[in-house]
C-alpha cells in the first residue's frame, strides 16, 4: 500500500478541481456596463437589481422579489416584516449556520431549536411541533445542503398553530418540493448569494414572498423605511440593505446557467454517493432522495461518517483527505445551541435561547463530512474521471487507516504501525 499523502507519500490527486464561484467574461462585460453607466447603486427603474429582481421571481414562479445586502439581513427583515420583536419566540433547527438564530436574536426574539431528522438534516416535523409555544412567532425552516424539508409536515403544523414560516433558502437556490422551487413553499423565502452559494456575488442576498402587503413591508425595511415608489419621505424605519448594481449584474447570467449547474451536480453527486457509498462507514445524506424533492440543490455533497465502521477517527480523516488533494471541509461543526453566545454564560453577547431536542443535530455535526460549494468548491461540476479521485483518495486512507491511529496535527512523518 502506498503511503499517505499526509505522510510524505505522493498525493492522489495533484490538479485542482473546478473553482468556486465560476465567472468569466459574461461576468466582467457585465461588471464594465455598470462601470460605464456611473449607476452604481441606489434603486431606480431600469437598474440591473430591478431586472435581477424580476427574473428571479420569475424563476421561482413567485410575485415578488427585493435584493437586499445579504441573506442574514434577509432573515433580519423577514422577522422583521412579521412584526417579531422582543419576547417572541422564533423556531429554528439545532443544526444550522448560526445566522439563522442569530438573526432571530437580533431582533430580540428568542431562538429555540429543534431537532434534525437524522437522514436528511433538515427540521424535525416532531420536533418542531414539540418546540410550539403560546410564544412561537415564526418558524425558520432550512434546506440545509441543498436538501428540500419536509414541507408537507412543516407546513401542516405551521398552519394548525397559526405560525408563519420563513425558508431559509441560503443553500437550496433552484431545489424544488413536490415541483415548487424552494423560497415559494411557505411565507416567505429568504435566498444568499455569499461566495460559496448556487449563484454568487461575493455577498448580497433577496427576500421573495407571494403577499404584497409583505413585499411592502420588506422593500420598505432595506431602504430606510420607504416602501416602492417612494423617495421623498420616510413612514417606516427602515436600514440601508441595498443590493450594489455591480453585485446584481454579474447574478443574472449566474441565474440563467442555474439549471445548467444543477443537473451537472446532481450526475456529480448520484456517481459519487454510489462509488463512496461502497466503502465501510461512509454514506451519502440522504441514502435516498424523497421522490418528493423533484430537485435537490447540490450546495453540498454530506456523507455520514461512522468511525468505528471507517477505522479512523474523523479528524484524521479530514486531514488525509486534504492531504491527497480532496477538498473537505477543514473544521468540526457546531450544532446552534452549543455556540458560545447561547451555551456560555460567561460570553460577553451571551443571548436567551430555548433547547428543545439537539441529539440528533450533535450526533450529525460529530459525523458529516462535507464536499462541494460548502468547502468553497466547483468539484460537483466535474466530470466523473476527475471525481474518481476522490474515490481512490478514501479508498487509499481506508486501506492504509491504521497510520491514521496514531495521528494527530502536529505529525508529518509516518508512523511506524506495522500492517
Amino acid at each position: 500500500m502506498s503511503t499517505l499523502a499526509l505522510f510524505g507519500g505522493r498525493p492522489v490527486r495533484t490538479r485542482p478541481f473546478t473553482s468556486w464561484p465560476l465567472g468569466g467574461e459574461t461576468e466582467a462585460a457585465a461588471l464594465r456596463g455598470v462601470l460605464a453607466s456611473n449607476h452604481w447603486g441606489g434603486i431606480r427603474a431600469g437598474s440591473q437589481a430591478e431586472a435581477f429582481e424580476a427574473e428571479l421571481a420569475h424563476y421561482l414562479a413567485i410575485p415578488h422579489a427585493a435584493t437586499v445586502a445579504n441573506g442574514t439581513a434577509g432573515l433580519i427583515i423577514a422577522l422583521r416584516a412579521l412584526g417579531i420583536g422582543p419576547g417572541d419566540e422564533v423556531i429554528v433547527p439545532a443544526m444550522t449556520y448560526i445566522a439563522t438564530a442569530t438573526a432571530a436574536t437580533l431582533v430580540g426574539a428568542i431562538p429555540v431549536f429543534a431537532d434534525i431528522d437524522p437522514h436528511t438534516y433538515t427540521l424535525d416535523p416532531a420536533s418542531l411541533h414539540a418546540a410550539l409555544s403560546p410564544k412561537t412567532k415564526a418558524i425558520i425552516v432550512v434546506h440545509l445542503g441543498g436538501h428540500p424539508a419536509d414541507m408537507d409536515q412543516i407546513n401542516q403544523v405551521a398552519t394548525a398553530s397559526a405560525v408563519p414560516v420563513i425558508e431559509d433558502c441560503a443553500q437550496s437556490l433552484g431545489a424544488a418540493w413536490r415541483d415548487t422551487r424552494t423560497g415559494a413553499l411557505a411565507t416567505i423565502g429568504v435566498f444568499s448569494f455569499a461566495n460559496t452559494k448556487n449563484i454568487s456575488c461575493g455577498e448580497g442576498g433577496a427576500v421573495v414572498t407571494a403577499d404584497a402587503a409583505l413585499a411592502n413591508r420588506i422593500a420598505a425595511l432595506r431602504d430606510h423605511g420607504r416602501p416602492p415608489g417612494i423617495t421623498d419621505h420616510h413612514p417606516r424605519l427602515g436600514w440601508n440593505l441595498r443590493l450594489s448594481e455591480f453585485q446584481a449584474a454579474i447574478l443574472r447570467p449566474q441565474l440563467a446557467r442555474l439549471d445548467r449547474h444543477l443537473a451537472a451536480k446532481q450526475r456529480a453527486s448520484t456517481h459519487l454517493a454510489r462509488s463512496l457509498g461502497s466503502i465501510p462507514g461512509l454514506q451519502p445524506v440522504p441514502q435516498k432522495l424523497d421522490p418528493r424533492v423533484t430537485t435537490h440543490g447540490y450546495f453540498s455533497l454530506a456523507l455520514d461518517f461512522d468511525a468505528d465502521r471507517f477505522g479512523a477517527k474523523i479528524d484524521a480523516l479530514r486531514a488525509a483527505l486534504r492531504a491527497e488533494g480532496i477538498p473537505v471541509g477543514a473544521r468540526p461543526i457546531r450544532a446552534c445551541p452549543d455556540e458560545p453566545i447561547y451555551a456560555d454564560e460567561a460570553t460577553s453577547d451571551h443571548s436567551p435561547s430555548r433547547t428543545v431536542s439537539c441529539a440528533n443535530a450533535r450526533a450529525a455535526c460529530a459525523r458529516v463530512i462535507l464536499l462541494g460549494q460548502a468547502t468553497g468548491s466547483g468539484l460537483l461540476l466535474d466530470d466523473p474521471d476527475d471525481l474518481d479521485d476522490v474515490t481512490r483518495a478514501v479508498t487509499k486512507i481506508y486501506d492504509n487507516r491504521r497510520d491514521l491511529h496514531a495521528w494527530h496535527p502536529a505529525r508529518t512523518t509516518a508512523p511506524s504501525t506495522s500492517h
